[in-house]
């Protein structure tokens, strides 16, 4: 366990809810939750550079691999839908939302700026 915590940092019932979907039982040089999920979580959280990771984390290579794998796993996305859901439910509404809304200006700038694109690029 690191000596320093942040806000970024999982709660014990979080890490409960997603210890499941990692090995945890493997004798590793960095803790899972510790050392690489708080640490992606705190770059995501502040926008930090991987780079710029505070020592208390593992090193930022090891971090970076972590993110990478999972992300190509799913289990990233698996992740944001468990603690999406959470917090949906906490404010007591359905876990998923029930309704689409596409914002009709955007594709409307789309449409617009499509042709100005290709126009530039026959200069």
């Amino acid at each position: 366990m690191r000596q320093k915590r942040y806000d970024s940092d999982l709660t014990d019932s979080q890490w409960e809810r997603l210890s499941r979907y990692f090995a945890t039982d493997r004798k590793r040089s960095y803790s899972l939750r510790y050392h690489v999920l708080d640490a992606i979580l705190y770059v995501v959280k502040t926008g930090t550079q991987w780079r710029m990771l505070p020592g208390e984390f593992a090193q930022w290579q090891t971090v970076y691999y972590y993110f990478r794998r999972w992300r190509e796993e799913g289990r990233i996305l698996c992740i944001l839908s468990i603690t999406s859901r959470s917090v949906r439910r906490r404010t007591g509404r359905h876990g998923e939302p029930s309704a689409l809304i596409i914002d009709c200006q955007s594709v409307l700038l789309r449409e617009w700026a499509e042709p100005v694109a290709s126009t530039l690029s026959r200069r």
